[in-house]
C-alpha cells in the first residue's frame, strides 16, 4: 500500500479514537444504513473525428452510513462508498482528497465519503459540518438537475472536503456557506479545465448561498447561489502559469400546482446561471477570436403522482463552453432529458431515463459535433 495511503489511514484511525469533547460514545444512540443502487445503461456515440460507437454495461453504488445521536448537539457521521461496472478493470480502494478525473471517480473505486462531525444550536438551528462530506442543491424535479453543486449523481462518487454552515434567516430564508479545501492534484466534485488548482496559491473555493424554506403561493423553491474559486482559472491553458479568479452566479425557481384532489402535482421549474471570466475560445479549442461564453440555463416541466408514485419529468439545458462547475450538463453542451419516476415503496426507487446530448460549437478540425444518446433503467433502495 502506498505511505500516503497509510498514512490517511492512520490519520482516519486517529480521529476516530479522539475524545472530541461533549461527546459521550459509550452511550451515543448509533444508526446504521446506507443504499444501494443497480441498473442497465446504454449508450450510442457519434464522435468528433466522424466515427461512432455503441457501449452497454451493468452499474452499482453501494454506501454505508454510521451515525451518532442526531438529536445531540454534537453528531459524528461516518460512510463508506463504492461504485463497481461489469466491465471494470479492478477494485480500488483509497483515501485521498482529489477523485481520479476532474468529473468523477473510475468503476471499481471506493472510499470514504463522509466524514465530519456536525454540530447544531438547538435553539436556532444553525448547523455547521467540518470534514467531509456530499453536497446537492438540485432542483426539485423528476431529472433531479443542477448546474452547481451536485457532488455525487447517478452511480458516481462525490465529496466536499471543508466546512459547511446553514443558518435560518428571517422570513423562512436560509443561508448556505461552504468552504472547500482542494488538493493540488483535483477535488472531490466536479472541476472542469482549465480549472486547476496545481499552480493557485490557495486551493480553496467558496460557495454561498440563500435559499427560501417557506412557499410563496405557488413558488415551492427560490434560490440565488455564488462560486469563488480563487487563483484557479487558467485562461491561456493549463500549460501556461497565470491563473485568474473563477466567479459564477446561479438562480433557482420552481413552482408546483395541484391538479386535482388525488395528490397530483404539476411542477414548472428553471435555472440561469453565468461565469464572469472565462477561458479563450483557442483554450477550449474553439474558433475565432475573444473568450468563450460563460452561460447556462435547465428547464424543466414535471407531473408527478399522476398515479399514486408515479411520476414523469423532462428537463432541456444548454451549457456554454465557460460554465466549468456543473456535474449533471457537460460545457459547450445541449441536453435533453425524460424521465419516468415508480416509488414503489417508501425505501424503493425504480427509474427509466432517456438523454441525449449534442455540442453546440464544434470544435477546431472536429469533422462534426460531438453527440450522444443514452438510456438507463435502474432501481435504488435506502436501508
Amino acid at each position: 500500500m502506498p505511505r500516503t495511503s497509510i498514512r490517511a489511514l492512520s490519520a482516519l484511525a486517529m480521529l476516530l479514537v479522539l475524545p472530541w469533547p461533549t461527546l459521550t460514545y459509550a452511550d451515543a444512540d448509533w444508526r446504521f444504513g446506507g443504499d444501494v443502487r443497480v441498473g442497465y445503461l446504454a449508450d450510442w456515440n457519434d464522435q468528433r473525428d466522424g466515427s461512432s460507437d455503441s457501449d452497454d454495461r451493468a452499474r452499482m453504488r453501494l454506501r454505508f452510513r454510521v451515525a451518532s445521536d442526531a438529536a445531540k448537539a454534537w453528531q459524528l457521521n461516518v460512510g463508506v462508498a463504492g461504485s463497481f461496472a461489469s466491465d471494470q478493470d479492478g477494485v480500488d480502494f483509497y483515501l485521498r482528497r482529489y477523485r481520479p478525473n476532474r468529473t468523477g471517480v473510475n468503476a471499481g473505486d471506493g472510499t470514504v465519503d463522509v466524514f465530519n462531525l456536525r454540530y447544531r444550536h438547538q435553539a436556532s438551528g444553525t448547523t455547521l459540518r467540518l470534514g467531509r462530506f456530499a453536497t446537492s442543491f438540485s432542483l426539485p424535479i423528476v431529472p433531479g438537475k443542477s448546474l452547481i453543486r451536485n457532488d455525487a449523481s447517478n452511480f458516481n462518487l462525490g465529496w466536499t472536503d471543508g466546512l459547511y454552515l446553514h443558518t435560518p434567516l428571517n422570513e423562512g430564508w436560509g443561508l448556505h456557506l461552504i468552504g472547500q479545501l482542494n488538493s493540488r492534484n483535483g477535488s472531490g466534485n466536479t472541476f472542469r479545465a482549465p480549472l486547476d488548482f496545481g499552480e493557485t496559491r490557495f486551493r480553496s473555493s467558496l460557495f454561498a448561498g440563500i435559499e427560501a424554506r417557506q412557499p410563496w403561493g405557488p413558488v415551492t423553491t427560490r434560490m440565488l447561489s455564488l462560486v469563488w474559486i480563487p487563483d484557479a482559472l487558467a485562461k491561456a491553458g493549463l500549460k501556461d502559469n497565470d491563473r485568474d479568479d473563477y466567479v459564477g452566479v446561479s438562480a433557482k425557481l420552481a413552482a408546483a400546482w395541484p391538479l386535482g384532489d388525488s395528490g397530483m402535482r404539476l411542477v414548472a421549474a428553471g435555472e440561469l446561471a453565468h461565469a464572469f471570466n472565462t477561458p479563450s475560445r483557442e483554450t477550449r479549442g474553439l474558433p475565432g477570436p475573444g473568450s468563450v461564453g460563460g452561460n447556462a440555463w435547465q428547464a424543466s416541466l414535471n407531473l408527478f403522482d399522476w398515479q399514486p408514485g408515479h411520476s414523469f419529468g423532462a428537463v432541456y439545458g444548454q451549457v456554454q463552453p465557460g460554465w466549468l462547475v456543473s456535474n449533471d450538463y457537460r460545457e459547450n453542451d445541449r441536453l435533453a432529458e425524460v424521465r419516468y419516476l415508480w416509488q414503489a415503496r417508501h425505501d424503493t426507487v425504480v427509474e427509466l431515463r432517456y438523454r441525449w446530448r449534442r455540442e453546440i460549437d464544434p470544435l477546431i478540425d472536429a469533422k462534426r459535433r460531438r453527440q450522444n444518446e443514452d438510456i438507463y433503467v435502474r432501481a435504488s433502495y435506502r436501508f
